[in-house]
Parts: C-alpha cells; structure tokens; sequence
C-alpha cells in the first residue's frame, strides 16, 4: 500500500513515531504507544494475512523515513532510527523467539508482538544509545533487561544461599493497556476495554475491599508463558486469576502492573467469539465482567503492595472476603 493512500491520523502518526526513534533515548512516552498503535489498527486493514502487523509498519516507517531524509532537515542525520528501525521490526522477534525458543514456542506473533509489545522494546533499544554502528551486539542486553517478571517463583534456599531463578525463565509480559495510551489493538482489544471501564466505575467500597485503584494501573498485561495447571506453583489458590506484578512497585510501595493469564482471557474469548443466539453486546459485557471480577479477586490476593498482608495473614482469612466482595460486585452489576 502506497503511503499517500493512508488518512491523515495515520500518516501523521507515521511521522511523530520516527520522530520519537529518532531523538528519544528511550524515556516512556505515552503518546509515541498512542501513535504506534494507531498504525497497528492501521495495518490489520492492509497487511498481508500470512505476516504479522509488525512486519507491515515497519516497512511503512522505514519508507517514511527514507522520504524525510531528503525533505526535512531535522532528518537529515536519521542514523539512529534507521537502527532502531531494523534492530526493532527485523532482528528483535526472531531473536526474542530464538531466546525464549522453550519458553514461548506456542505463541504467534501476532499475538505476542503487539504494538505496546514492540514499543516497550523499542524503549529498551533506545536506552541503550549508542554507537549506532555496534548496536545489534547489544541485542542479548535488550532482551535481558525486557525480561522483567517472573511471577510467583518460589526459590529454594540452601545453606543460607538464595537460588536465584533462571535466565530463561523471565519474560516481558504482553501489555494490553498502557494509562493514557489506551488498549493495545488486537484479539483482546474489545473485551479488556470494556473490562478497564468497568473497574474505572466500580464503587469505591468493592475497590478498597479488593485492595485495587485503578488509577495506580499504569499497565495491564497478560504473562504469555504457557499455563501448566499440573506445575505445584500453578496450584497455588487464586494464581490463575492473576496477579500484581510484585517487581513493578512505585516509591511509595504500591503495585502499578496487573498481570492476568492468557487462559482466562482465551476462555473469555471463546464465548464472546462463538456464534449464537445472544447479543454480541450481551457477550461483551459477560466477558468484561468476568474479566474485571478476576482482576479483583486477584487483586484481594495480592494487596495493594508487599506490605498490605502481614504474617497472620492466610488465605483462608482471605478468602472468605474475596467471595463476599467478588459476589457483591456481580450483584451490582445485574
């Protein structure tokens, strides 16, 4: 598709990402998740069905930037994001899926490399800085420092000594919604948005029973390891509903990314995708409740930051008040 076909949103935003990748060293930047986003939704209307979306914004980006360098002066040294550009949509996913070949065998890539996916990674790429002409060497450092959660991991202690987990076994989480950048285009897209403004209008006194504000979500993602229900850790009550990521904690001790588990939301998707008598915005609003009810009573689980549960704490103190929460709150809803 000729770029001169794209609406003035899209084409705008083509040219405010390139500006980002190529005079950011790699601050979060809500609006440059926006605008790369915008070009995802842009891409499900024109890429090639066999490739992912990823694959076609880049290409329109690269174009792009090869039309500024010779119309704008601000681009005439365009070095670093022709780097970031290749190193982003050509060399990271094989080699993230190459890294986590065990880990993450059964995703696609549609899936799993989403637009907030590729913008978290290409802050990473951006913050490494350069030179330039070195910098896929540092591709094994981006993917080290992308691979941020772990989850509920317990480690063995011998002899007074922490094991620590393995390399491999920590993964970027996939983000679904970023605060003021919106829901991540996608198969999830309806349902998680339906589900954010659900908790967004949740009465304040099922919020503090849950130990949830959503205004401390900066981020929503799902963990796109496989869900093992034989695994001893997956047995733990409650752990498939998900869970505050306990390593994203602000300065005040509070949590600020939820992660949920990819099989909750694939048995939500199922029934809302199926074909039948029901509404489809009956389903919607099925799907986006359970969704938001998981979330809470994962939530109630985790607290509000490491601190809220002492050690008298068990979960069968627990959750007797996550039934009775998560039960008021369905009941509100009908």
């Amino acid at each position: 598709m000729e770029r001169r076909e794209l609406d003035h949103e899209t084409a705008k935003a083509l040219d405010l990402v390139l500006g980002y990748l190529n005079f950011s060293s790699g601050a979060p930047d809500a609006s440059f998740l926006a605008n790369l986003n915008r070009l995802f939704r842009a891409a499900a209307d024109h890429h090639a069905p066999e490739t992912p979306r990823y694959s076609w914004v880049g290409q329109q980006l690269s174009g792009r930037l090869a039309e500024l360098k010779q119309s704008s002066s601000a681009f005439a040294d365009a070095i670093q994001a022709e780097t970031v550009l290749r190193l982003l949509f050509q060399e990271f996913p094989p080699a993230y899926r190459e890294f986590h070949r065990d880990l993450l065998f059964h995703q696609d890539n549609e899936t799993l490399f989403n637009a907030f996916a590729m913008g978290r990674a290409a802050e990473v790429i951006l913050a490494q800085g350069g030179p330039w002409d070195e910098a896929s060497r540092r591709l094994p450092l981006v993917i080290g420092a992308l691979n941020d959660y772990l989850g509920y991991r317990p480690v063995p202690t011998l002899e007074s000594r922490k094991i620590e987990p393995h390399a491999h076994e920590w993964v970027r989480p996939v983000p679904l919604y970023i605060r003021d950048s919106g829901v991540a285009v996608g198969r999830y897209e309806s349902v998680v948005r339906a589900a954010i403004d659900l908790l967004q209008t949740t009465d304040a006194d099922l919020l503090r029973m849950s130990y949830f504000d959503p205004d401390l979500l900066d981020e929503l993602a799902f963990d796109p390891r496989a869900y093992d229900f034989d695994h001893p850790v997956n047995r733990r009550p409650n752990y498939h509903f998900g869970q505050w990521d306990p390593h994203q904690i602000d300065n005040q001790g509070r949590y600020r990314r939820f992660v949920v588990q990819q099989v909750t939301l694939d048995a939500l998707m199922t029934r809302y995708e199926a074909t039948g008598g029901l509404p489809k915005d009956q389903l919607l609003f099925e799907a986006a409740a359970v969704l938001a009810g998981t979330i809470l009573m994962a939530a109630g689980v985790s607290g509000r930051g490491p601190e809220t549960h002492d050690s008298t704490v068990t979960l069968a103190t627990l959750l007797p008040q996550i039934a009775h929460y998560r039960d008021e709150f369905y009941e509100r809803l009908i």
